[in-house]
């Protein structure tokens, strides 16, 4: 039979795990992927591998050594607490991991507790880190090596969906408007998720028709970097419409994505795409939704004028 070719995510999966396997392996890793759940996913199979010596995430539930953080906002003295116990000796004769998830999120004074234990860290102790880096301070990216992890393919995502109960049809819009198997799914499964997305389309679409619609900013601002997504991923079909190709993230919005694509020239879309780059790392690092939407928008429209 012959060999399943891999796809470049399951290839990148692979490197990090014979890395750690062999033991060739920094003490604090950073994995900078695309989609939160594949990240998640590779975090907690990298410390099943770490801790008990096979990638199976299951098997952390029953180990008294790994740690995992960032579904809540992490209290400060939650991280003194940690760092102290990792200065005593382990529960079970081996390895501890600590995996801090969304980490992002993170406030600057939580980011400064953990910093001291990240440059002298305890023999035998893996910190592993996902979410979005811009949201971290320098200091602490700088304590960790940073792992590329790419998301999965947009065929892998309709596999996923049709597994998951969702028509081919279904399947093919949401992961091309999802572009993570965490918003396709989410896409998928919730109407409300759906319905933001339109919204924060809707919003750019005013945008570069020249309106201003900040009094509609209160119907995005509670998932803005969600919402901010959306928004790049309409302009990134816009530049590539420019360019000869067709919508592929937002095939059903081809006429506005025609219309501003004729509109609009190169330096425009590119700024623009820009100023939203920028938006989604203020939103990364806690910068409040309506004001980070404000100035982003009145950019939008200054330059659009």
């Amino acid at each position: 039979m012959p060999n399943q070719v891999r796809t470049p995510g399951q290839q990148a999966a692979q490197r990090l795990l014979a890395a750690l396997g062999s033991g060739r392996f920094p003490h604090a890793c950073f994995v900078a992927c695309p989609d939160s759940a594949y990240g998640e996913a590779l975090c907690r199979q990298a410390a099943a591998l770490w801790c008990v010596g096979q990638a199976v995430a299951d098997k952390l539930a029953a180990w008294p050594d790994y740690t995992e953080l960032g579904a809540d906002p992490i209290p400060v003295d939650r991280i003194r607490e940690l760092t102290a116990a990792l200065q005593k000796h382990p529960f079970m004769e081996g390895k501890r991991c600590v995996y801090i998830r969304n980490a992002h999120t993170m406030s600057e004074t939580v980011q400064n507790a953990l910093l001291k234990t990240l440059e002298e860290p305890p023999a035998d102790v893996l910190f592993l880190l996902s979410g979005n880096e811009n949201g971290l301070l320098p200091t602490i990216r700088s304590r960790c090596v940073r792992f590329l992890y790419p998301g999965p393919t947009q065929a892998e995502i309709r596999a996923r969906l049709e597994a998951a109960g969702a028509s081919s049809q279904d399947a093919a819009r949401y992961a091309a408007w999802g572009g993570t198997w965490s918003r396709a799914k989410r896409l998928y499964e919730q109407p409300e998720y759906r319905e933001l997305r339109q919204e924060a389309q809707r919003l750019l679409i005013s945008l570069l028709s020249g309106g201003l619609p900040l009094d509609r900013l209160g119907e995005i601002a509670k998932e803005g970097e969600e919402a901010a997504m959306f928004m790049l991923s309409l302009l990134r079909d816009i530049l590539g419409y420019k360019q000869g190709l067709p919508p592929s993230e937002n095939p059903e919005q081809e006429r506005d994505i025609s219309r501003f694509a004729g509109k609009l020239d190169n330096r425009q879309i590119t700024a623009l795409i820009q100023l939203l780059a920028e938006g989604l790392e203020r939103l990364a690092s806690n910068a409040s939704n309506q004001a980070t939407f404000t100035s982003l928008f009145t950019q939008i429209a200054e330059e659009i004028a």
